[in-house]
């Protein structure tokens, strides 16, 4: 499951992101307006003779001299593309980094997991698999195990195996501009708990339709 809605591809056999400041370049657009970015992008890309590529490290502090690679008619693709050739299925949202997912991304979310069968494994990652991707491994374990633990026990477990920063609230984000943003991931995933109470394994409502009844 690829959690990104910033636009990005596979480039010469790196994995590339077209960066923006907190990776907003699609905030504010719907899930076909960012994938029809991403797309156009990605044709803009195999029309040109050369691309330059910059490390994602120096682009992100703004160095002067950035380290990067120009490469010559490089092989591109979707990451879709590169999970199917694989032979794995790929289920893409399109959630904004920092923020929680939106209503329609958790209903998506929610379908995949009423159709994943007893052995299949469930691999999430978002642009550091920090944020995004430790929401949804929560997410997938309160799913499965909200009526056998308590909404706490999921969270310690998961801190232990990830500790991410979307579950570390003692770690200073202020500096960034970003104090709300976790504070309202911190806020969601007490109320995905109570939905997954009462829908074990997301059956038999979807999230938007428990929230329309309950909020």
């Amino acid at each position: 499951m690829d959690a990104r809605e910033e636009s990005h591809a596979i480039v010469g056999g790196y994995p590339g992101t077209w960066r923006t400041p907190n990776n907003w370049g699609n905030a504010g657009k719907s899930r076909d307006e960012a994938l029809a970015d991403e797309q156009q992008r990605i044709q803009t890309l195999k029309s040109q003779e050369t691309v330059h590529i910059f490390h994602r490290k120096d682009v992100k502090s703004e160095a002067s001299n950035p380290r990067g690679a120009t490469l010559s008619k490089p092989l591109i693709f979707s990451e879709e593309e590169l999970v199917k050739t694989a032979g794995a299925k790929y289920v893409r949202l399109t959630v904004t980094d920092h923020l929680s997912p939106r209503a329609d991304d958790i209903d998506a979310f929610i379908a995949m997991e009423r159709e994943m069968a007893q052995d299949e494994r469930l691999h999430v990652h978002c642009g550091m698999g920090l944020g995004r991707t430790t929401i949804f491994i929560v997410m997938h374990d309160i799913l499965r195990n909200a009526a056998m633990l308590s909404f706490n026990d999921i969270i310690e477990r998961q801190r232990k195996f990830n500790p991410g920063r979307s579950l570390d609230n003692n770690k200073d984000v202020s500096y960034k501009g970003r104090s709300e943003f976790r504070n309202e991931r911190s806020e969601f995933l007490p109320l995905f708990y109570e939905y997954a109470k009462e829908n074990p394994k997301g059956q038999p409502f979807l999230w938007s339709e428990w929230l329309g009844h309950n909020v």
